[in-house]
């Protein structure tokens, strides 16, 4: 029986490092992403490279019914997934006052409700599959307290709780469940601005989004239930976990300012 990984959010940064680096092991592939970012030419480059089976779909995971379009693929095509990776989310940097109703929805829509509703609906291919895999995406800033990265904060508190809990739920079904918490990792051109201009503990936990994507699929596949990319990144979570709210809270409030000062100067 061929058994495929279905990797969300896969079109770049970390969601397409993950699927060169299974890839590289051998696994075949189902590709997720929006419409229009050049999904087949780079499915069809990695099963070439890799001489593996790779197959891709392009759906907007924020609407309830492409999640279901997504599992009838799967099933009508007897793709046997027995390795989900939700990686599909965005963050950002913003005042809660300057958030929009759309901004609001898409970050939630996203980051917890699609995360939610593709492992809840895949859960019968996982089971049958079985020993199978899921891996979820989080952030280092997950459960800190985050001025200005509020609501994304917030998310990924969500994503971390709901994998933990999972994590020892399904494992007597056969299902290990891990959780990554990558620091900063520069995927495009604003990120790794953000990055520089940031403060030492955000320059600090730079990992490129290949080195991300090893350490994650080598620890699941290992059974690691939280991972930290890195023993530096996972002193720096610490360190700041240790931290008063108060201070902590001035940190990234000064971070933001200091990041907002900058953007107004390269204007001008």
């Amino acid at each position: 029986m061929i058994k495929f990984t279905l990797i969300t959010g896969a079109s770049s940064g970390i969601g397409l490092e993950m699927a060169k680096v299974c890839a590289e092991k051998g696994m075949n592939l189902l590709l997720i992403s929006l419409p229009k970012e050049d999904l087949e030419a780079k499915s069809i480059s990695i099963a070439t490279k890799y001489k593996i089976k790779a197959e891709h779909f392009e759906c907007d995971l924020t609407e309830i019914s492409d999640i279901n379009n997504l599992v009838k693929w799967v099933e009508e095509n007897g793709f046997n997934v027995n390795f989900l990776i939700n990686n599909a989310g965005f963050g950002g940097t913003k005042s809660f006052d300057e958030m929009g109703e759309g901004y609001i929805n898409k970050m939630i829509d996203l980051n917890i409700k699609a995360t939610t509703h593709v492992m809840n609906k895949f859960m019968p291919l996982l089971k049958s599959n079985s020993p199978s895999r899921i891996l979820n995406v989080s952030s280092i800033i997950s459960n800190l307290v985050a001025p200005y990265k509020s609501l994304y904060a917030a998310t990924k508190t969500y994503v971390i709780n709901i994998s933990l809990s999972l994590a020892y739920e399904l494992r007597e079904q056969g299902i290990s469940v891990s959780v990554l918490l990558p620091g900063a990792t520069p995927t495009n051109k604003v990120v790794s601005n953000q990055i520089e201009q940031g403060a030492y503990a955000a320059r600090a936990t730079v990992m490129s989004a290949n080195e991300v994507a090893r350490i994650a699929v080598d620890k699941t596949l290992k059974g690691k239930i939280i991972i930290t990319t890195g023993i530096k990144n996972g002193l720096i979570r610490k360190l700041i976990s240790a931290l008063p709210h108060r201070l902590s809270a001035l940190l990234a409030i000064n971070q933001y300012k200091k990041q907002k000062s900058n953007d107004e100067l390269n204007r001008n």
